[in-house]
């Protein structure tokens, strides 16, 4: 474990004599932050290769394994390898419109998946393919294969609960007990907020071989991350910490690195440029017939105000010498031109970007990071927001967000620190007696 050492100068003496360090607590494991790793994976196995990368771990897609199968190989044993099984789009009329999603070895003939077939011997089939899986290719984690659940009742909660278990049971026979499983709870807003649904669905999950909760909360993240919702989610995320688990905010966006901060989770998980909020909108329904499939252009991160811009918002905003001050990569290990390494190499500077974000309020004891968010990077934030929408009028929701942030999280800190926060995902398995606030 690390230290925080407080180093400071004494300025009552004419000489500025420097202090021995002073010890202010023991700062624990970095908090964890991982990347969706998508078709254009190049710019992580470059980082990697430079040992340039500060990110805990990859969650790799099971439906393009054969397109990651390299940045696998360069990842292991420096960074979590966590394997998506894509449960729950197998089991969406949404997620079943991806060929790729289809063909997995553990989809079988009858899609979607239903409860009543993952109960008997598709089920088993399952899990123990998703097990092989992770033996033949040497991922370092596994998501279990779970699904909506859309009450604190639903019959869903109950299946996912079973196959964790015997996905647990089949990876132990394969000798992969150090494999921990990390459990996906995807759900809606009003459920995750509601404490008896929480008290109930925390009920069920205790006991089992779930070594990390991640959540998915529909619809939440950066872009829809009101006032009222980033409270209601913080509070509730801290009322799981009785489960004693490591908390990782799947989907979240910039918003995450406040939840980080505010200690309601231990971990986020971040796409890159893409997929800052989890949505459950295109997994539901069908597409609509002849409807294609496409990969955005990757967007332009402005890190200043935690916001992603297209590559023509971006041109605009740089335009400006007063904003490109303000807004430009000024890392010359990220971007060593600033802003036109900026927008000819988004996903790098994201990557880097976020890094430093958690890494910074990794170094803080956890009782200022909430302080030290707000003073370094909400209040410059929401005046740099307030000059750029000058700039372009788009980024006014942007601003606000901003502003309302800033309020709700400045009268949460006053409220005084956590009572408790969110043990921080480590990549190993979680026994009783590691866990805490339980």
């Amino acid at each position: 474990m690390d230290l925080f050492i407080d180093m400071f100068m004494d300025m009552s003496t004419p000489t500025n004599v420097l202090r021995p360090p002073r010890l202010l607590r023991a700062v624990g494991d970095p908090l964890g932050s991982y990347y969706k790793v998508g078709r254009d994976y190049r710019p992580l196995q470059a980082l990697i290769a430079e040992d340039r990368h500060a990110f805990s771990g990859l969650v790799f897609d099971a439906a393009l394994r054969d397109r990651q199968h390299d940045l696998l190989k360069t990842a292991g044993g420096k960074v979590e390898t966590v394997l998506d099984t894509r449960a729950l789009e197998l089991a969406t009329d949404g997620g079943i419109a991806n060929a790729r999603v289809r063909s997995l070895p553990w989809a079988g003939t009858q899609l979607p998946h239903d409860r009543n077939m993952l109960v008997g011997p598709l089920g088993d089939a399952f899990v123990e393919s998703v097990a092989d899986v992770v033996l033949d290719d040497g991922y370092s984690a596994v998501l279990a294969p779970t699904h909506l659940v859309e009450s604190a009742d639903d019959p869903w909660l109950d299946v996912d609960v079973a196959l964790t278990r015997r996905l647990r049971v089949a990876l132990d026979v394969r000798g992969l007990r150090y494999v921990p499983i990390y459990y996906p709870l995807a759900t809606r807003a009003p459920v995750f907020y509601s404490q008896a649904a929480r008290t109930a669905i925390a009920v069920k999950l205790r006991g089992g071989p779930v070594d990390a909760l991640w959540l998915r909360v529909h619809p939440f993240g950066t872009s829809s991350a009101g006032p009222l919702a980033l409270r209601r989610y913080i509070e509730a995320a801290r009322d799981l910490h009785g489960l004693g688990l490591p908390l990782v905010a799947e989907h979240v966006g910039a918003v995450g690195v406040a939840l980080l901060a505010f200690g309601a989770v231990g971990g986020i998980e971040s796409g890159i440029t893409l997929g800052d909020r989890f949505n459950v909108g295109s997994l539901v329904k069908a597409p609509k017939p002849g409807a294609k499939g496409f990969t955005p252009a990757p967007r332009v991160y402005m890190a200043s105000i935690g916001t992603l811009t297209s590559r023509a918002q971006a041109d605009a905003l740089f335009s400006k010498p007063a904003l490109r001050r303000a807004l430009a990569c000024r890392d010359t290990t990220c971007c060593r031109r600033g802003h036109i390494d900026t927008a000819l190499d988004p996903r790098r500077h994201f990557i880097i970007r976020r890094d430093g974000e958690v890494t910074a309020v990794s170094r803080r004891p956890e009782p200022v990071r909430a302080s030290v968010y707000l003073e370094d990077f909400l209040r410059p934030a929401t005046d740099i927001a307030l000059r750029a929408v000058r700039v372009d009028p788009s980024l006014e929701k942007t601003r606000q967000r901003l502003e309302g942030w800033r309020t709700t999280l400045g009268a949460l800190n006053q409220e005084g620190a956590a009572h408790t926060f969110a043990i921080t995902p480590t990549g190993a398995r979680l026994d009783a007696s590691m866990r805490r606030n339980a």
